[in-house]
């Protein structure tokens, strides 16, 4: 059976005696609807068939902020976000609340304890969390996923394509004339991680090459040491790369740091990408090339993409890839050989 429509305002205001400015307000989240009035919307709705909390906004009362998960504060990529993210929800009269958590089997019954307890408006999440149990908060509080994201659910998300923007960052390395191009890569737990290495493949199928098994490094987490041992590890092989495509800036400033260990030049003997246009890519020695991601509209476009679902229960779901972009910098200024 198909979802009912939304019923009109007349109807409302002809089953429950409310009169058409005041439903307006009230589905429109005001809290200048007394309670009797309410109650009488609430009936009405019921009687014409359609369940009131599938239709009416969130009451203000249950929260004025906003939850912000993260898995790592350490990690530089999130401050663009939450930056973005901040001043979309100030705009609508929100604050937004940090939290750094996991959300996974381990942790989220005491995650679910916390929301109903702190009872945000709504929460925006880029962590890597599996389809139950995003389906599970869902049904408990407004969602929006940033970042990571599944697209097969019915929550809104906004993210960007990793795969076509890893590919064309390693197809940048191959016009350099890179012939061992080792990738860098996060944990495959995480989408992005997952889609970067397959745009890596494509790139170097795409161009008659193969990807080499021990060019090709997993990192348990965004880990500047991790990386550099990594980094340090490929440059001392026999037959040691020519390139590197990092899926964060923080690994490819490693390898930077790796390559001066070993008295190799950056660009002229190692070409380095980095992936996420952080701070770190623009202050180092050379500059880091790296894939740009509009973090701060990502923000913002996730926040207004939640309040606009907290006001309205019935807006279609929608999903948003933004553009990236590679920048060019001192890390792979070679000219093709």
């Amino acid at each position: 059976m198909g979802k009912k429509t939304q019923p009109t305002y007349a109807q409302l205001a002809a089953a429950s005696g409310i009169s058409v400015a005041t439903i307006s307000r009230m589905m429109s989240g005001s809290s200048r609807v007394s309670e009797k009035a309410q109650r009488k919307i609430v009936q009405a709705l019921t009687s014409l068939g359609y369940d009131p909390e599938s239709i009416l906004p969130r009451p203000a009362a249950e929260g004025n902020f906003i939850l912000f998960n993260i898995p790592n504060l350490a990690n530089p990529f999130y401050s663009l976000i939450i930056q973005g993210a901040r001043d979309a929800a100030k705009r609508s009269g929100y604050t937004l609340l940090i939290n750094e958590d996991a959300i996974d089997e381990a942790t989220i019954e005491a995650y679910l304890m916390m929301i109903k307890k702190i009872k945000p408006a709504g929460l925006i999440i880029t962590n890597s969390v599996s389809p139950v149990i995003l389906n599970r908060l869902d049904t408990l509080v407004p969602i929006v996923q940033c970042c990571e994201c599944n697209e097969n659910l019915s929550i809104p998300f906004v993210t960007i394509d990793d795969a076509e923007a890893a590919k064309y960052a390693v197809e940048h390395l191959i016009s350099l004339g890179c012939k061992r191009i080792a990738f860098l890569n996060g944990p495959l737990s995480y989408k992005y991680a997952r889609n970067r290495l397959a745009g890596y493949t494509n790139a170097l199928e795409s161009a008659g090459r193969k990807a080499e098994t021990e060019l090709t490094v997993q990192l348990g987490e965004i880990n500047y040491d991790m990386a550099l041992s990594a980094a340090y590890q490929l440059l001392n092989s026999s037959n040691r790369p020519d390139a590197f495509f990092c899926s964060s800036d923080v690994y490819a400033a490693a390898v930077i740091k790796a390559a001066k260990k070993v008295n190799l030049s950056v660009p002229n003997d190692i070409a380095v990408i980095g992936f996420d246009n952080t701070e770190i890519s623009s202050m180092c020695t050379p500059s880091i090339t790296t894939v740009n991601q509009p973090r701060y509209q990502m923000g913002l476009v996730g926040c207004d993409m939640l309040t606009e679902r907290i006001n309205d229960k019935t807006l279609p779901v929608r999903g948003m890839y933004l553009e990236t972009e590679l920048i060019v910098r001192e890390s792979s200024t070679r000219r093709p050989v």
